[in-house]
Protein backbone atom coordinates (compact mmCIF):
# COMPACT_ATOMS: atom_id res chain seq x y z
CA UNK A 1 0.00 0.00 0.00
CA UNK A 2 2.80 2.04 0.32
CA UNK A 3 3.67 2.40 -3.15
CA UNK A 4 -0.19 3.27 -3.40
CA UNK A 5 0.06 6.33 -1.33
CA UNK A 6 2.49 7.91 -2.85
CA UNK A 7 0.78 7.56 -6.06
CA UNK A 8 -2.04 9.63 -4.27
CA UNK A 9 0.16 12.30 -2.73
CA UNK A 10 1.98 12.82 -6.25
CA UNK A 11 -1.66 13.48 -7.69
CA UNK A 12 -2.61 15.74 -4.53
CA UNK A 13 0.33 17.61 -4.89
CA UNK A 14 -0.28 18.26 -9.10
CA UNK A 15 -3.85 19.09 -7.96
CA UNK A 16 -4.93 18.29 -11.16
CA UNK A 17 -8.37 18.68 -12.69
CA UNK A 18 -7.18 17.71 -16.09
CA UNK A 19 -8.52 14.05 -17.22
CA UNK A 20 -7.04 11.27 -15.41
CA UNK A 21 -6.15 8.08 -17.73
CA UNK A 22 -8.21 5.02 -15.86
CA UNK A 23 -5.24 2.99 -15.26
CA UNK A 24 -3.43 5.55 -13.14
CA UNK A 25 -7.05 6.05 -11.61
CA UNK A 26 -7.30 2.97 -10.68
CA UNK A 27 -4.19 2.84 -9.51
CA UNK A 28 -4.56 5.38 -7.13
CA UNK A 29 -7.78 3.30 -5.66
CA UNK A 30 -5.40 0.53 -4.95
CA UNK A 31 -5.99 -2.85 -4.53
CA UNK A 32 -7.57 -3.51 -1.24
CA UNK A 33 -10.97 -4.31 0.51
CA UNK A 34 -13.18 -3.66 -2.57
CA UNK A 35 -11.18 -5.76 -4.96
CA UNK A 36 -11.32 -8.79 -2.72
CA UNK A 37 -15.26 -8.66 -2.46
CA UNK A 38 -15.25 -8.25 -5.91
CA UNK A 39 -12.90 -10.62 -6.99
CA UNK A 40 -14.73 -13.54 -4.42
CA UNK A 41 -17.96 -12.26 -5.71
CA UNK A 42 -16.34 -13.58 -9.39
CA UNK A 43 -15.21 -16.61 -7.92
CA UNK A 44 -18.27 -17.15 -6.59
CA UNK A 45 -20.10 -16.90 -9.73
CA UNK A 46 -17.58 -18.83 -11.98
CA UNK A 47 -17.45 -21.56 -9.41
CA UNK A 48 -21.39 -22.06 -9.34
CA UNK A 49 -21.18 -22.19 -13.65
CA UNK A 50 -18.05 -24.71 -12.73
CA UNK A 51 -20.05 -26.87 -10.24
CA UNK A 52 -22.96 -26.79 -12.82
CA UNK A 53 -21.35 -28.14 -15.92
CA UNK A 54 -19.28 -30.81 -14.04
CA UNK A 55 -21.62 -31.86 -11.54
CA UNK A 56 -22.88 -33.99 -14.58
CA UNK A 57 -19.44 -36.47 -14.29
CA UNK A 58 -21.14 -37.52 -10.87
CA UNK A 59 -24.68 -36.87 -11.56
CA UNK A 60 -24.85 -39.34 -14.83
CA UNK A 61 -22.99 -42.37 -12.88
CA UNK A 62 -25.93 -41.96 -10.04
CA UNK A 63 -28.53 -41.38 -12.45
CA UNK A 64 -27.16 -44.37 -15.19
CA UNK A 65 -29.81 -46.85 -13.86
CA UNK A 66 -33.36 -44.37 -13.55
CA UNK A 67 -32.14 -42.75 -17.13
CA UNK A 68 -30.76 -46.02 -18.72
CA UNK A 69 -27.30 -43.93 -19.83
CA UNK A 70 -25.04 -45.65 -22.00
CA UNK A 71 -21.37 -44.43 -22.22
CA UNK A 72 -22.38 -42.52 -25.37
CA UNK A 73 -25.62 -41.59 -23.92
CA UNK A 74 -23.41 -39.64 -21.04
CA UNK A 75 -20.94 -38.06 -23.84
CA UNK A 76 -24.14 -36.42 -25.57
CA UNK A 77 -25.55 -35.44 -22.10
CA UNK A 78 -22.37 -34.46 -20.69
CA UNK A 79 -21.40 -31.88 -23.75
CA UNK A 80 -25.12 -30.24 -23.79
CA UNK A 81 -24.00 -27.21 -21.29
CA UNK A 82 -21.29 -26.70 -23.77
CA UNK A 83 -23.39 -26.62 -26.52
CA UNK A 84 -25.76 -23.87 -24.74
CA UNK A 85 -22.37 -21.68 -24.10
CA UNK A 86 -21.24 -22.31 -28.27
CA UNK A 87 -24.34 -21.20 -29.62
CA UNK A 88 -24.57 -18.43 -27.22
CA UNK A 89 -21.25 -17.15 -26.52
CA UNK A 90 -21.04 -14.51 -28.94
CA UNK A 91 -24.59 -12.97 -28.24
CA UNK A 92 -24.25 -13.02 -24.63
CA UNK A 93 -20.44 -11.28 -25.21
CA UNK A 94 -21.45 -8.68 -27.27
CA UNK A 95 -24.39 -7.98 -24.72
CA UNK A 96 -22.05 -7.68 -22.03
CA UNK A 97 -20.06 -5.12 -24.27
CA UNK A 98 -22.94 -3.14 -25.18
CA UNK A 99 -25.46 -3.12 -22.23
CA UNK A 100 -22.88 -3.23 -19.26
CA UNK A 101 -21.16 -6.40 -17.31
CA UNK A 102 -23.44 -6.42 -14.02
CA UNK A 103 -27.03 -6.72 -15.60
CA UNK A 104 -26.04 -9.04 -18.26
CA UNK A 105 -24.13 -11.19 -15.40
CA UNK A 106 -27.10 -10.82 -12.98
CA UNK A 107 -29.91 -11.70 -15.47
CA UNK A 108 -27.96 -14.92 -17.32
CA UNK A 109 -26.68 -16.52 -13.74
CA UNK A 110 -30.48 -15.77 -12.17
CA UNK A 111 -32.27 -17.64 -15.56
CA UNK A 112 -29.96 -20.37 -16.07
CA UNK A 113 -30.16 -20.88 -12.40
CA UNK A 114 -33.63 -21.47 -12.13
CA UNK A 115 -34.04 -23.26 -15.56
CA UNK A 116 -31.13 -25.82 -14.28
CA UNK A 117 -32.92 -26.13 -11.03
CA UNK A 118 -36.00 -27.12 -12.73
CA UNK A 119 -33.88 -29.75 -14.30
CA UNK A 120 -33.83 -31.32 -11.22
CA UNK A 121 -37.24 -32.55 -10.50
CA UNK A 122 -38.15 -33.32 -14.60
CA UNK A 123 -39.39 -37.00 -14.75
CA UNK A 124 -37.49 -38.28 -17.61
CA UNK A 125 -34.22 -38.18 -19.82
CA UNK A 126 -35.63 -36.06 -22.84
CA UNK A 127 -37.13 -33.38 -20.54
CA UNK A 128 -33.91 -33.61 -18.44
CA UNK A 129 -31.98 -33.04 -21.37
CA UNK A 130 -33.78 -30.35 -22.35
CA UNK A 131 -34.22 -28.13 -19.24
CA UNK A 132 -30.26 -28.55 -19.15
CA UNK A 133 -29.65 -27.04 -22.81
CA UNK A 134 -32.45 -24.30 -22.19
CA UNK A 135 -30.38 -23.48 -18.68
CA UNK A 136 -26.98 -23.66 -20.64
CA UNK A 137 -28.53 -21.00 -23.29
CA UNK A 138 -27.92 -18.97 -20.60
CA UNK A 139 -23.88 -19.97 -19.01
CA UNK A 140 -21.73 -18.62 -21.51
CA UNK A 141 -21.99 -15.63 -19.58
CA UNK A 142 -21.50 -16.73 -16.20
CA UNK A 143 -19.51 -19.01 -16.66
CA UNK A 144 -16.89 -16.90 -18.99
CA UNK A 145 -17.53 -13.17 -18.64
CA UNK A 146 -16.46 -12.74 -14.55
CA UNK A 147 -12.81 -12.94 -15.60
CA UNK A 148 -12.74 -10.19 -17.63
CA UNK A 149 -15.33 -8.53 -14.96
CA UNK A 150 -12.43 -9.17 -11.91
CA UNK A 151 -9.97 -8.09 -14.26
CA UNK A 152 -10.98 -4.37 -15.05
CA UNK A 153 -11.39 -3.21 -11.72
CA UNK A 154 -8.31 -4.32 -10.51
CA UNK A 155 -4.54 -2.20 -10.95
CA UNK A 156 -2.87 -3.67 -13.95
CA UNK A 157 0.20 -4.24 -11.73
CA UNK A 158 -1.57 -6.62 -9.76
CA UNK A 159 -4.18 -7.51 -12.54
CA UNK A 160 -1.94 -11.17 -13.78
CA UNK A 161 -2.09 -12.20 -10.06
CA UNK A 162 -5.35 -11.48 -9.21
CA UNK A 163 -6.89 -13.88 -12.40
CA UNK A 164 -4.15 -16.29 -11.72
CA UNK A 165 -5.33 -16.59 -7.98
CA UNK A 166 -9.51 -16.44 -9.27
CA UNK A 167 -8.28 -19.21 -11.45
CA UNK A 168 -6.43 -21.67 -8.51
CA UNK A 169 -9.51 -20.70 -6.23
CA UNK A 170 -11.54 -22.02 -8.79
CA UNK A 171 -9.77 -25.12 -8.86
CA UNK A 172 -10.35 -25.18 -4.81
CA UNK A 173 -14.13 -24.99 -5.72
CA UNK A 174 -14.08 -27.38 -8.68
CA UNK A 175 -12.41 -29.62 -5.85
CA UNK A 176 -16.08 -29.30 -3.80
CA UNK A 177 -17.37 -31.16 -6.68
CA UNK A 178 -16.81 -34.53 -5.16
CA UNK A 179 -16.90 -33.56 -1.67
CA UNK A 180 -20.33 -32.41 -2.63
CA UNK A 181 -21.41 -35.95 -4.29
CA UNK A 182 -19.98 -37.44 -1.61
CA UNK A 183 -22.06 -36.36 1.24
CA UNK A 184 -25.05 -36.06 -1.14
CA UNK A 185 -24.81 -39.81 -2.95
CA UNK A 186 -24.44 -40.80 1.06
CA UNK A 187 -27.69 -40.08 2.09
CA UNK A 188 -31.10 -42.07 1.60
CA UNK A 189 -32.94 -39.48 0.15
CA UNK A 190 -35.67 -41.57 -0.71
CA UNK A 191 -36.55 -42.91 2.84
CA UNK A 192 -36.32 -38.94 3.45
CA UNK A 193 -39.35 -36.34 3.19
CA UNK A 194 -38.71 -35.51 0.33
CA UNK A 195 -39.07 -38.40 -1.65
CA UNK A 196 -36.38 -38.04 -4.20
CA UNK A 197 -33.49 -40.21 -5.87
CA UNK A 198 -30.19 -38.98 -5.23
CA UNK A 199 -28.80 -37.82 -8.47
CA UNK A 200 -32.08 -35.44 -8.40
CA UNK A 201 -31.28 -34.06 -5.05
CA UNK A 202 -27.02 -33.63 -6.72
CA UNK A 203 -28.65 -31.79 -9.64
CA UNK A 204 -30.21 -29.51 -7.32
CA UNK A 205 -27.32 -28.77 -4.82
CA UNK A 206 -24.73 -27.74 -7.54
CA UNK A 207 -27.28 -25.61 -9.20
CA UNK A 208 -28.45 -23.56 -6.10
CA UNK A 209 -24.78 -21.88 -5.44
CA UNK A 210 -25.59 -20.33 -9.14
CA UNK A 211 -28.73 -18.39 -7.89
CA UNK A 212 -27.29 -17.59 -4.91
CA UNK A 213 -24.37 -15.80 -6.64
CA UNK A 214 -26.63 -14.30 -8.47
CA UNK A 215 -28.67 -12.75 -5.45
CA UNK A 216 -24.86 -11.24 -4.63
CA UNK A 217 -23.95 -9.92 -7.58
CA UNK A 218 -26.60 -7.20 -6.79
CA UNK A 219 -23.71 -5.04 -4.26
CA UNK A 220 -21.20 -5.14 -6.82
CA UNK A 221 -20.69 -1.93 -9.09
CA UNK A 222 -20.05 -1.54 -12.52
CA UNK A 223 -16.78 -1.57 -14.09
CA UNK A 224 -15.43 1.91 -14.84
CA UNK A 225 -13.92 1.06 -18.37
CA UNK A 226 -17.24 -0.03 -19.44
CA UNK A 227 -19.18 3.17 -18.53
CA UNK A 228 -16.31 4.93 -19.07
CA UNK A 229 -16.13 3.24 -22.89
CA UNK A 230 -20.17 4.24 -22.98
CA UNK A 231 -19.46 8.02 -22.49
CA UNK A 232 -20.61 7.83 -18.91
CA UNK A 233 -17.70 9.65 -17.40
CA UNK A 234 -19.08 10.49 -14.34
CA UNK A 235 -20.80 6.98 -13.00
CA UNK A 236 -17.44 5.88 -13.77
CA UNK A 237 -15.85 8.52 -11.28
CA UNK A 238 -18.67 7.59 -9.01
CA UNK A 239 -17.32 3.83 -8.82
CA UNK A 240 -13.85 4.44 -8.53
CA UNK A 241 -14.75 7.13 -5.44
CA UNK A 242 -16.40 4.04 -4.15
CA UNK A 243 -13.71 1.44 -4.55
CA UNK A 244 -11.39 4.30 -3.13
CA UNK A 245 -12.99 4.73 -0.16
CA UNK A 246 -13.60 1.21 0.15
CA UNK A 247 -10.14 0.38 0.37
CA UNK A 248 -8.73 3.71 2.04
CA UNK A 249 -11.49 3.95 4.83
CA UNK A 250 -11.35 7.75 4.13
CA UNK A 251 -14.21 10.13 2.31
CA UNK A 252 -15.31 9.66 -1.36
CA UNK A 253 -14.30 13.34 -1.48
CA UNK A 254 -10.90 12.89 -0.67
CA UNK A 255 -10.71 10.81 -4.10
CA UNK A 256 -8.31 13.08 -5.96
CA UNK A 257 -9.19 12.26 -9.04
CA UNK A 258 -11.62 14.76 -10.47
CA UNK A 259 -11.82 14.13 -14.69
CA UNK A 260 -11.06 10.91 -16.36
CA UNK A 261 -10.14 10.82 -20.13
CA UNK A 262 -10.30 7.81 -22.47
CA UNK A 263 -7.13 5.82 -23.53
CA UNK A 264 -6.20 4.62 -27.09
CA UNK A 265 -6.16 1.17 -25.59
CA UNK A 266 -10.16 1.25 -24.00
CA UNK A 267 -11.53 2.95 -27.45
CA UNK A 268 -9.49 0.50 -29.75
CA UNK A 269 -9.01 3.46 -31.74
CA UNK A 270 -5.26 2.48 -32.56
CA UNK A 271 -3.70 -0.34 -33.93
CA UNK A 272 -0.91 -1.79 -32.31
CA UNK A 273 2.13 -0.54 -34.53
CA UNK A 274 0.83 2.94 -33.65
CA UNK A 275 0.56 3.55 -37.65
CA UNK A 276 -3.10 3.76 -38.50
CA UNK A 277 -6.27 4.88 -37.40
CA UNK A 278 -9.65 2.56 -37.14
CA UNK A 279 -12.66 4.05 -36.98
CA UNK A 280 -13.56 3.17 -33.34
CA UNK A 281 -17.16 3.56 -33.89
CA UNK A 282 -16.91 0.69 -36.50
CA UNK A 283 -14.67 -1.48 -34.43
CA UNK A 284 -16.84 -1.08 -31.01
CA UNK A 285 -20.24 -1.26 -33.18
CA UNK A 286 -19.36 -4.53 -35.35
CA UNK A 287 -19.46 -7.92 -34.23
CA UNK A 288 -16.79 -9.06 -36.89
CA UNK A 289 -14.24 -6.62 -35.40
CA UNK A 290 -11.90 -9.77 -34.09
CA UNK A 291 -12.03 -11.09 -37.36
CA UNK A 292 -9.56 -8.37 -38.55
CA UNK A 293 -5.77 -7.37 -37.75
CA UNK A 294 -4.84 -7.84 -35.65
CA UNK A 295 -7.27 -9.30 -33.19
CA UNK A 296 -7.81 -11.97 -35.75
CA UNK A 297 -4.11 -13.56 -34.74
CA UNK A 298 -4.53 -13.59 -30.97
CA UNK A 299 -7.99 -14.80 -31.33
CA UNK A 300 -6.32 -17.64 -33.24
CA UNK A 301 -4.05 -18.51 -31.12
CA UNK A 302 -5.23 -18.44 -27.71
CA UNK A 303 -8.54 -20.23 -28.96
CA UNK A 304 -6.46 -23.06 -30.27
CA UNK A 305 -5.03 -23.55 -27.37
CA UNK A 306 -8.41 -23.58 -25.19
CA UNK A 307 -10.00 -25.44 -27.13
CA UNK A 308 -7.33 -28.06 -26.19
CA UNK A 309 -7.46 -27.54 -22.91
CA UNK A 310 -11.28 -27.85 -22.75
CA UNK A 311 -11.33 -30.97 -25.17
CA UNK A 312 -9.86 -32.73 -22.00
CA UNK A 313 -10.45 -30.54 -19.00
CA UNK A 314 -14.78 -30.77 -19.89
CA UNK A 315 -14.25 -34.24 -22.04
CA UNK A 316 -12.45 -36.82 -20.80
CA UNK A 317 -11.76 -35.79 -17.32
CA UNK A 318 -15.14 -35.35 -16.56
CA UNK A 319 -15.63 -39.72 -17.49
CA UNK A 320 -12.95 -39.69 -14.45
CA UNK A 321 -15.39 -40.54 -12.24
CA UNK A 322 -17.17 -43.15 -13.79
CA UNK A 323 -14.02 -44.92 -15.39
CA UNK A 324 -12.48 -44.77 -11.85
CA UNK A 325 -15.42 -46.29 -10.07
CA UNK A 326 -16.17 -48.97 -13.01
CA UNK A 327 -12.09 -50.23 -12.48
CA UNK A 328 -12.34 -50.26 -8.49
CA UNK A 329 -15.89 -51.97 -8.48
CA UNK A 330 -14.76 -54.42 -11.12
CA UNK A 331 -14.28 -58.00 -9.35
CA UNK A 332 -11.67 -58.97 -11.55
CA UNK A 333 -7.98 -59.31 -9.56
CA UNK A 334 -5.25 -59.79 -12.64
CA UNK A 335 -2.96 -56.98 -12.71
CA UNK A 336 -4.77 -55.26 -16.34
CA UNK A 337 -5.42 -51.77 -16.90
CA UNK A 338 -8.43 -49.61 -16.51
CA UNK A 339 -8.84 -49.54 -20.53
CA UNK A 340 -9.10 -53.13 -20.09
CA UNK A 341 -11.87 -53.49 -17.44
CA UNK A 342 -13.48 -50.76 -19.25
CA UNK A 343 -13.38 -52.47 -22.70
CA UNK A 344 -15.19 -55.79 -20.46
CA UNK A 345 -17.28 -54.25 -18.21
CA UNK A 346 -20.81 -54.81 -18.30
CA UNK A 347 -22.01 -51.55 -18.88
CA UNK A 348 -26.09 -52.33 -19.22
CA UNK A 349 -27.98 -49.59 -17.81
CA UNK A 350 -31.40 -51.15 -18.40
CA UNK A 351 -31.05 -54.63 -16.75
CA UNK A 352 -32.38 -55.52 -13.47
CA UNK A 353 -28.85 -55.58 -12.09
CA UNK A 354 -28.43 -51.94 -12.93
CA UNK A 355 -25.62 -50.89 -10.50
CA UNK A 356 -25.50 -47.04 -9.64
CA UNK A 357 -23.48 -46.46 -6.64
CA UNK A 358 -20.40 -44.95 -6.29
CA UNK A 359 -17.85 -46.56 -4.51
CA UNK A 360 -15.98 -44.93 -1.16
CA UNK A 361 -12.59 -45.75 -2.73
CA UNK A 362 -13.68 -43.91 -6.20
CA UNK A 363 -14.80 -40.78 -3.45
CA UNK A 364 -11.63 -41.41 -1.97
CA UNK A 365 -9.49 -40.78 -5.00
CA UNK A 366 -11.53 -38.42 -6.42
CA UNK A 367 -11.84 -36.35 -3.16
CA UNK A 368 -7.81 -36.33 -2.23
CA UNK A 369 -6.31 -35.87 -5.17
CA UNK A 370 -8.91 -32.82 -6.20
CA UNK A 371 -7.90 -31.00 -3.00
CA UNK A 372 -4.12 -31.88 -3.73
CA UNK A 373 -4.08 -30.77 -7.29
CA UNK A 374 -6.08 -27.38 -6.40
CA UNK A 375 -3.46 -26.63 -3.88
CA UNK A 376 -0.69 -27.33 -6.61
CA UNK A 377 -2.42 -25.11 -8.83
CA UNK A 378 -2.91 -22.41 -5.93
CA UNK A 379 0.90 -22.80 -5.20
CA UNK A 380 1.92 -22.35 -9.18
CA UNK A 381 -0.17 -19.64 -9.49
CA UNK A 382 1.08 -17.73 -6.39
CA UNK A 383 4.79 -18.66 -7.74
CA UNK A 384 6.71 -16.08 -9.63
CA UNK A 385 6.56 -18.20 -13.13
CA UNK A 386 5.20 -16.72 -16.14
CA UNK A 387 2.28 -17.13 -17.37
CA UNK A 388 3.94 -19.02 -20.66
CA UNK A 389 5.93 -21.34 -18.27
CA UNK A 390 3.15 -22.23 -16.30
CA UNK A 391 0.90 -23.45 -19.32
CA UNK A 392 3.87 -25.30 -20.82
CA UNK A 393 4.58 -26.91 -18.13
CA UNK A 394 0.97 -28.09 -17.08
CA UNK A 395 0.38 -29.53 -20.97
CA UNK A 396 3.67 -31.64 -20.18
CA UNK A 397 2.25 -32.73 -16.71
CA UNK A 398 -0.96 -33.64 -17.52
CA UNK A 399 0.72 -35.33 -20.95
CA UNK A 400 2.34 -38.16 -18.72
CA UNK A 401 -0.40 -38.32 -16.19
CA UNK A 402 -2.65 -39.22 -19.59
CA UNK A 403 0.05 -41.93 -20.48
CA UNK A 404 0.11 -43.07 -17.11
CA UNK A 405 -3.57 -43.63 -17.05
CA UNK A 406 -3.76 -45.89 -19.98
CA UNK A 407 -0.45 -48.16 -19.38
CA UNK A 408 -1.08 -48.82 -15.47
CA UNK A 409 -2.25 -51.82 -14.35
CA UNK A 410 -1.92 -50.61 -10.39
CA UNK A 411 -5.80 -49.45 -10.18
CA UNK A 412 -5.04 -46.69 -7.86
CA UNK A 413 -2.50 -45.33 -9.96
CA UNK A 414 -4.51 -45.32 -12.50
CA UNK A 415 -7.31 -43.56 -10.27
CA UNK A 416 -4.78 -40.90 -9.16
CA UNK A 417 -2.88 -40.05 -12.42
CA UNK A 418 -6.86 -40.07 -14.17
CA UNK A 419 -7.60 -37.33 -11.37
CA UNK A 420 -4.69 -35.38 -12.36
CA UNK A 421 -5.97 -34.60 -15.56
CA UNK A 422 -8.11 -31.74 -13.87
CA UNK A 423 -4.62 -29.52 -13.19
CA UNK A 424 -6.09 -28.52 -16.81
CA UNK A 425 -7.34 -26.04 -15.16
CA UNK A 426 -4.18 -24.72 -14.24
CA UNK A 427 -3.97 -22.98 -17.79
CA UNK A 428 -7.03 -20.95 -17.61
CA UNK A 429 -6.36 -18.58 -15.76
CA UNK A 430 -3.23 -17.58 -17.95
CA UNK A 431 -4.90 -17.95 -21.18
CA UNK A 432 -7.36 -15.80 -20.01
CA UNK A 433 -5.40 -13.48 -18.43
CA UNK A 434 -3.52 -13.12 -22.22
CA UNK A 435 -7.21 -12.56 -23.02
CA UNK A 436 -7.70 -9.39 -21.19
CA UNK A 437 -4.38 -8.49 -21.91
CA UNK A 438 -4.51 -8.76 -26.06
CA UNK A 439 -7.97 -6.95 -26.43
CA UNK A 440 -9.20 -3.45 -26.14
CA UNK A 441 -12.16 -2.35 -23.24
CA UNK A 442 -14.67 -2.34 -26.38
CA UNK A 443 -14.18 -5.64 -27.28
CA UNK A 444 -12.82 -7.45 -24.18
CA UNK A 445 -15.95 -9.44 -23.46
CA UNK A 446 -16.68 -10.46 -26.55
CA UNK A 447 -13.10 -10.97 -26.97
CA UNK A 448 -12.74 -13.43 -23.31
CA UNK A 449 -16.15 -15.11 -24.53
CA UNK A 450 -14.89 -15.87 -28.05
CA UNK A 451 -12.14 -17.48 -27.10
CA UNK A 452 -13.79 -19.65 -23.93
CA UNK A 453 -16.47 -20.52 -26.75
CA UNK A 454 -13.30 -22.62 -28.42
CA UNK A 455 -12.69 -23.99 -25.79
CA UNK A 456 -16.64 -25.33 -24.81
CA UNK A 457 -16.38 -26.74 -28.43
CA UNK A 458 -13.36 -28.55 -27.65
CA UNK A 459 -15.42 -29.98 -24.19
CA UNK A 460 -18.16 -30.72 -26.79
CA UNK A 461 -15.95 -32.69 -28.93
CA UNK A 462 -13.43 -33.95 -26.58
CA UNK A 463 -17.19 -35.80 -23.94
CA UNK A 464 -18.41 -36.83 -27.30
CA UNK A 465 -15.70 -38.34 -28.42
CA UNK A 466 -14.76 -39.79 -25.06
CA UNK A 467 -18.31 -41.48 -24.91
CA UNK A 468 -17.86 -43.31 -27.90
CA UNK A 469 -13.88 -44.52 -27.53
CA UNK A 470 -14.50 -45.52 -23.30
CA UNK A 471 -16.27 -48.21 -24.22
CA UNK A 472 -14.67 -49.61 -27.66
CA UNK A 473 -10.91 -48.20 -28.13
CA UNK A 474 -9.78 -46.73 -24.86
CA UNK A 475 -6.16 -46.61 -24.94
CA UNK A 476 -6.32 -45.08 -28.36
CA UNK A 477 -8.12 -41.75 -26.44
CA UNK A 478 -5.50 -41.35 -24.12
CA UNK A 479 -2.69 -41.67 -26.63
CA UNK A 480 -4.11 -39.31 -28.76
CA UNK A 481 -4.76 -37.12 -25.92
CA UNK A 482 -1.56 -37.52 -24.44
CA UNK A 483 0.22 -36.90 -28.29
CA UNK A 484 -1.84 -33.46 -28.43
CA UNK A 485 -0.79 -32.55 -25.26
CA UNK A 486 3.13 -33.08 -25.99
CA UNK A 487 2.80 -30.91 -29.32
CA UNK A 488 1.30 -28.15 -27.55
Amino acid sequence: MKSDNKSLSLHKMKGSDMGVDLEEALEICGAGKYQVFHCSLMVAILGAAILEMIGCSFILPAAACDLELSNSIKGIITSIPNIGVIITAPFWGRAADTFGRKPVLLFTSLASGVICLTAAFMPGLLSFAICKLLGSLFLSCPSSLGFAYAGELMPKRRRDLALMVCNAVLMLVASMCPIIAWGVLSYDWWNSPLRLRQWRVLTAVYVTPLILAALWLTQAKESPKFLLMKGKHQEALDVLKHIYASNSGCSKDDYCVRSLKVSAEDTGNSSNNGNCEVGTKVMADSAFALLRPPHVKWLALTGFLMFGLFSLLNGLFLFAPDTINKAMTHPSNKPVTICMLMNNSENSTSSDNCVDMISYRTFTITVVTSLINGALVMLISLSPLSKKTSVIGMFGLVGVACLVSAITTNRIIAGVSMSALQLTALGIGPLTAYSVELFPTSLRATAVGAVLMFGRIGSVVGANVSGIFLAGACSLIFYVFSGLLFRK
